[in-house]
């Protein structure tokens, strides 16, 4: 890994957005405000419910986390890495940092705490399987990110050539049309989906997009040091890689109970492509259209000329497209797989239509190497605190 001057501290993969719930059977109701439901033809009414209950704790920089109480369940969702903070380039590394961020809020306003539980097995109705309950807090929705540099004014050409890659389970390459931003979507993945997401954008492209907001009430000081960190990632460039594990994901895994869940055990489960595994493909991607079929056996992907010459014939129909490349047609075939496959170790993905504007991978290594290293904060970064300044928003006025 290279070593920028300045760097005193490494710091991974850390946590953006989390969304936590627990139920505590023995809360006391909260807020001042309670309802009742009344049948118009029998007259009856039901037992009093508390109204739902809503705070919003706002601090410096437009930042806020949102408490919300319904009955017994609380509910807290935010950012705790970007709270009270102008920046979030670097943020917690575990969950139970963030969750000292929230406790502390609902401290303050009288609610019982997020805590670790323990699993109980309910009995079901007759011929079905048990039912098992977590009596501690559960995640339900969770970022966690990771900081890379590929070097000064390589940002754009980089996330071109990811690009050119798709993901597991049919999740297709979507790059922004100001280039600065890359998803994945399919089925059961992208930004509207309760299963995951995942992107890929220029951290220096965020940081002046959302200056203005970032900056509400920032003082000389702060502004200077916003500017630093802009010109820092622009001179590193810079790439922010985002997976978003959603609820249902969470679940399906066992990967939602506070107490039980790490940071590491998201990062290493199976289900994570992250940007090192798709580079492995780019860092092999020297290829030249003429000579596919040699470097297939110079690699050893292949023993024979005529099985490097049919998977080159298939990578120069995919180049030239049209009619002779059809995906739906081509993907009835095995053979098209067994090619795939192939072209996959000379960092081809032709299961994504080719896209001159897109598809420079094979072109990278030519013209020059563009390296993905892990990116570190500097010794005066400002790291995030589990105890930031706050106020209360009440009524939308801060309190």
């Amino acid at each position: 890994m290279k070593k920028t001057p300045g760097i005193t501290e490494f710091c991974p993969w850390f946590i953006d957005r989390l969304v936590m719930e627990q139920v505590h059977p023995d809360m006391i109701n909260i807020g001042q405000r309670m309802y009742l439901e009344f049948d118009q033809l029998t007259g009856e009414t039901t037992e009093a419910r508390p109204k739902k209950f809503k705070e919003q704790f706002q601090a410096s920089y437009s930042t806020s986390i949102r408490i919300t109480v319904d009955g017994q369940r609380v509910r807290v969702e935010g950012n705790p890495s970007r709270f009270g903070r102008p920046e979030n380039l670097f943020g917690f590394t575990t969950i139970e940092e963030c969750v000292q961020v929230y406790n502390r809020l609902l401290n303050q306003l009288g609610i019982p705490p997020f805590t670790t539980g323990r699993f109980e097995f309910l009995m079901g109705k007759e011929n079905q399987k048990q039912k098992k309950h977590y009596t501690g807090a559960v995640i339900k929705h969770v970022d966690i990110t990771k900081n890379h540099a590929v070097g000064y004014q390589q940002e754009y050409d980089f996330l071109r050539a990811v690009a050119t890659l798709s993901l597991p389970n049919g999740k297709k390459p979507f790059l922004y049309p100001n280039g600065a931003t890359l998803e994945w979507t399919g089925s059961r993945c992208g930004r509207g989906s309760s299963w995951d997401y995942t992107k890929i954008y220029i951290k220096a492209v965020d940081l002046i997009d959302k200056e203005n907001r970032n900056l509400t009430g920032a003082n000389e000081d702060d502004c200077e040091y916003y500017r630093h960190i802009k010109e820092m990632c622009q001179a590193s460039g810079v790439v922010r890689e985002e997976h978003s594990w959603k609820w249902k994901k969470l679940s399906r895994y066992d990967l939602c109970y506070y107490g039980f869940v790490s940071l590491e055990q998201l990062v290493n489960h199976h289900t994570m492509v992250t940007l090192e595994t798709l580079c492995k493909t780019l860092e092999v991607s020297t290829v030249d259209y003429q000579t596919i079929a040699d470097q297939l056996i110079d690699r050893k992907v292949v023993k024979s000329r005529q099985a490097a010459n049919a998977t080159e014939c298939y990578a120069m129909k995919w180049l030239h497209g049209g009619q002779s490349f059809d995906l739906d047609t081509m993907k009835k075939s095995s053979q098209y797989y067994v090619h795939r496959a192939r072209l996959l170790k000379l960092g081809v993905d032709i299961s994504v239509p080719f896209n001159p504007s897109r598809s420079i991978v094979p072109m990278i290594k030519r013209n020059r190497v563009i390296t993905l290293d892990d990116f570190s904060a500097p010794s005066w970064y400002r790291h995030a605190t589990t105890a930031p300044i706050l106020g209360v928003i009440k009524g939308g006025k801060a309190a």
